[in-house]
């Protein structure tokens, strides 16, 4: 069957996977619209009319499996879940930022089954929820397990640069710096191209539409003559290529 956007929230995800720049309205609509999931808050099993949900109140939620790694199913509309339950059910429409908040450190698939969906691990929850400095950003060297919004937005921008071959991101730590680790993003330009200074002023205003407030740093990488943390950019997957086939139908 068709995908046909059902509301504002399925509009969004559709614009995101076929337009990288549209993420970041994709993830906010995330957090401030109602998401369904298949269960129900304790006290609240035959509830027929509109009811909170507060702070540590107990739900009794569905929880999917697929090649024995469970998941909680959540959805941007009755349609998604109709398609994937395929029976009456009853279930809960719960702000989506209350909802990732409540059930955190699951890992979490919007529409599973659907044509439009999105796969979030609990780190990647917790990187939606707390994006500002002083919140968890944590990159995995190694894992593609980066503040999403940032990578989203600097995909879209490296699109239209053809001027950049690869990007890394690692997590890093200076000493004349805070503390708190934050990204560093790697820049590979092709041969003969790229204006660092240029590409750096387009990265920060991106990043400051995608991410307000967010520190990170930026590096040129020359693999002939690694330099700074050049060394450690090279050890984990770069999480842009320009030789990199084009994405499918889901936000990754």
């Amino acid at each position: 069957m068709a995908f046909t956007p059902e509301n504002e929230l399925e509009q969004a995800l559709v614009r995101a996977v076929h337009e990288p720049s549209a993420a970041p309205d994709f993830w906010r609509l995330l957090l401030e619209s109602p998401l369904l999931v298949i269960g129900t808050a304790e006290g609240h099993e035959a509830a027929r009319e509109a009811f909170s949900v507060a702070p540590g109140d107990s739900l009794k939620l569905e929880i999917g499996e697929t090649e024995g790694r469970k998941f909680l199913p959540v959805f941007s509309s009755v349609a998604r879940m109709q398609a994937w339950a395929r029976r009456e059910c009853r279930y809960l429409a719960i702000n989506g930022r209350d909802l990732l908040e409540t059930t955190r450190g699951a890992p979490v698939v919007l529409n599973p089954g659907s044509e439009y969906g999105r796969e979030l691990t609990p780190d990647q929850v917790a990187q939606l929820l707390d994006p500002a400095p002083g919140g968890p950003r944590k990159t995995i060297v190694g894992e593609a397990d980066y503040p999403m919004p940032l990578v989203e937005a600097l995909i879209a921008l490296f699109g239209t640069r053809p001027e950049v071959a690869t990007a890394w991101m690692i997590q890093v730590t200076f000493a004349d710096r805070a503390k708190e680790p934050h990204p560093l993003v790697g820049i590979e330009f092709k041969a003969g191209m790229g204006d660092m200074a240029a590409l750096a002023a387009e990265i920060q205003r991106a990043a400051e539409a995608a991410m307000p407030g967010l520190v990170f740093d930026i590096q040129r990488v020359d693999r002939a003559r690694p330099a700074g943390m050049a060394d450690a950019l090279l050890q984990v997957p770069p999480f842009y290529s320009a030789a990199a086939p084009a994405p499918g139908r889901r936000i990754n």
